[in-house]
């Protein structure tokens, strides 16, 4: 898991209206003008980012099945994840313990997703809730117009594209993307132009002249960055995730293909072991996106 520069949120407490959260517990909203309470509930996913994630489909369809007679609380490190979420209508940090009192009911989801097999425990964590998920209901992240202004700080405009994002693994700069960063970059540039940055943690060096975020953004300003490029490149399972929860084409490095969900036309995923750099670039070629699909000449008959 790779560290953010920064903490993803700063309060312990946060609802829709920002309101701070009083020593005693609040009382249900109504739900219309029936006199109907809503429940309160406060719902707490595992630890660690792709928990938060998988569990979005589960949490959305969950939120919908009840949404005339419950009120949901995301509790959770990465809740800011769920900013927006049609479904939720707080979020917490912290100890869930000590905000328990404040609602009707709390759900722990348990278990937590194995790496190779995360989709298997976004089913389970449906179960969970008692809802069911179909193949298509996947992961989502929210993003609104505050999201890109934060991040114009950063100067993506000056980036040309096709915008290319690498994602190296932070705890081992002896990893394949750490040691052949250089390298690759420049057959990137050579291939397609553009521009290259990084995210994630911070490690090993970056390539010339690319522009490195590593260390300096939460996971939902990392999410809103990559929704401003063309393609990712990761080694991260965690920045891998978010990248597919905007949509937005990836190819994964490592040893096993990456179990990740379905995706909606015009991006995909791309697993691959590589051994040189160009078989990364033959991985980008075999997505479907029209700027790296190589073009096929037809031979005119004599």
């Amino acid at each position: 898991m790779f560290l953010f520069g920064k903490e993803s949120v700063r309060r312990p407490f946060l609802t829709e209206d920002s309101a701070p959260l009083s020593g005693e517990p609040t009382q249900p909203i109504l739900s219309d003008g029936t006199g109907t309470k809503r429940m309160k509930v406060l719902l707490v996913p595992p630890a660690g980012l792709l928990p938060a994630l998988w569990a979005e489909p589960a949490v959305r369809i969950y939120a919908q099945a009840a949404a005339s007679e419950q009120e949901i609380t995301i509790c959770h490190e990465y809740a800011d994840l769920y900013i927006g979420h049609p479904g939720v209508h707080g979020l917490a940090y912290g100890d869930a313990g000590e905000l328990k009192e404040s609602f009707d009911k709390v759900i722990y989801l348990r278990g937590a997703p194995q790496k190779g097999a995360g989709m298997d425990w976004m089913f389970d964590a449906a179960g969970q809730l008692g809802v069911r998920l179909e193949q298509q209901q996947t992961p989502q992240i929210i993003l609104n117009s505050f999201d890109f202004v934060r991040t114009q700080r950063f100067g993506l405009s000056k980036l040309a594209h096709p915008r290319i994002a690498l994602a190296p693994m932070s705890t081992d700069t002896s990893s394949w993307l750490s040691v052949q960063s250089a390298e690759l970059g420049r057959l990137l540039r050579e291939k397609w132009g553009g521009g290259l940055l990084y995210v994630g943690g911070s490690g090993s060096a970056a390539a010339p002249e690319a522009k490195d975020l590593r260390g300096k953004l939460t996971a939902r300003e990392i999410a809103t960055v990559l929704r401003q490029c063309d393609l990712l490149i990761s080694e991260d399972e965690e920045i891998a995730a978010l990248a597919a929860a905007i949509q937005l084409p990836v190819v994964y490095l490592g040893r096993n293909s990456w179990d990740c969900w379905p995706m909606k036309k015009g991006a995909g995923v791309v697993s691959v072991c590589p051994v040189k750099p160009e078989d990364v670039l033959e991985a980008v070629e075999r997505l479907p996106i029209s700027w790296a699909t190589p073009k096929t000449t037809e031979k005119s008959d004599s």
